[in-house]
C-alpha cells in the first residue's frame, strides 16, 4: 500500500496513534509481540508516520504540543513511580 492511498483526518490519526501504543503494550505483556517488534515499529515505522505529521506543523506548534505531553507524561510516570529523564 502506498502512503498516497491512506488519507486520515487529525482525529483519527490521534486515535490510530493511540490505539497503537495502547495495543502494543498489551501485545508485549500478552506475549503476542516481542521487545524487538515493537521496537522495529517504534524506531522503523511510527517515525515516517510522525514525519507526515510534523512536516503540516510550525516549529512552535510542535513545541508547545511537545511541552504538553511532556508535562502529561512525567505527571502519569510520577503516579505510576517510574521516573523519566529528560
Amino acid at each position: 500500500m502506498n502512503n498516497n492511498d491512506v488519507e486520515l483526518n487529525a482525529k483519527e490519526l490521534f486515535l490510530g496513534l493511540a490505539m497503537v501504543l495502547h495495543s502494543t503494550a498489551g501485545n508485549i505483556e500478552n506475549q503476542k509481540m516481542s521487545y524487538e517488534d515493537a521496537r522495529e515499529l517504534y524506531t522503523k515505522v511510527l517515525p515516517d508516520i510522525s514525519r507526515m505529521i510534523l512536516e503540516e506543523h510550525s516549529d512552535d506548534e510542535m513545541i508547545s504540543a511537545a511541552k504538553k505531553m511532556g508535562a502529561l507524561l512525567n505527571e502519569i510516570a510520577k503516579s505510576k513511580g517510574v521516573e523519566i529523564t529528560e
